[in-house]
């Protein structure tokens, strides 16, 4: 059985990923500190919700350092949404917040061409 660690650290709802991973007869194991990010071979960081807020929960959990050490060492890895809008060094959702970091740039928002609407 293939064990999938799941970042769940309050920012959106984590359940439609634990069912889709126990349909496919994954063992998930909740991280609940920087001790099983480290232990991870397979690592799946879902999110919804604001850049700043969910940093600030990553910093209290204190998860950042060892997302980042994560990320960099190639091991399997999944940004679903906010989890993958965090790996940016910033967002302009959130001014002056830093984002982790392991992507040079901004996350911005999408512009209309001229004559559409989002």
């Amino acid at each position: 059985m293939r064990v999938v660690h799941l970042l769940d650290y309050g920012a959106g709802n984590v359940r439609s990923v634990r069912n889709a991973l126990a349909k496919l007869g994954c063992e998930v194991v909740d991280i609940r500190g920087p001790e099983d990010v480290s232990r991870a071979s397979v690592l799946i960081f879902p999110g919804v919700g604001s850049f700043g807020a969910a940093m600030a929960n990553l910093e209290r959990m204190k998860l950042v350092d060892a997302l980042r050490a994560y990320i960099r060492s190639g091991k399997c890895f999944l940004g679903v949404c906010l989890g993958m809008q965090l790996l940016f060094e910033s967002s302009e959702e959130s001014p002056g917040v830093k984002g982790l970091g392991v992507i040079p740039g901004k996350v911005t928002k999408f512009s209309p061409a001229e004559g559409e609407t989002l």
